[in-house]
């Protein structure tokens, strides 16, 4: 097992809230989104506590102020946008949200009520 490296002692620490920290104009956390961080004893920022839905929430701010700045082909790489990169990755191993699934049926139904064409079809056609 390795061996975890804290950058403070945790008895001189302090937990504070993210947005003690992160003014919400900076970061918005959504409301099921969980951070925290640990202050050392001078009050300095030592160590970043995140649950996957605040990770997400951060990530996805850095994403979208990259889109206008970079090339479709730079924002697509790993290496010019890896906060995009790492939110592909979190998202391909978290399980789908019951009301994403519900919002994807309600959506087919509309589409099959309305008589809407799907693409394949209109590929097919060309």
């Amino acid at each position: 097992m390795a061996k975890l490296f804290l950058p403070t002692k945790l008895t001189d620490a302090t937990v504070v809230p993210w947005e003690k920290v992160a003014p919400k104009s900076v970061f918005k956390l959504e409301k099921d989104s969980r951070a925290g961080v640990v202050l050392d004893k001078g009050g300095a920022p030592r160590i970043f506590i995140f649950d996957t839905n605040a990770l997400l929430d951060v990530l996805s701010e850095i994403d979208e102020k990259l889109i206008d700045k970079l090339s479709d082909k730079e924002y697509a790489s790993k290496s010019a946008n890896p906060a995009g990169w790492l939110i592909d990755e979190i998202e391909s191993k978290l399980p789908l949200r019951n009301d994403f699934i519900e919002s994807l049926r309600k959506a087919i139904k509309e589409a099959q009520e309305k008589g809407w064409i799907p693409f394949s079809k209109i590929l097919n056609k060309f």
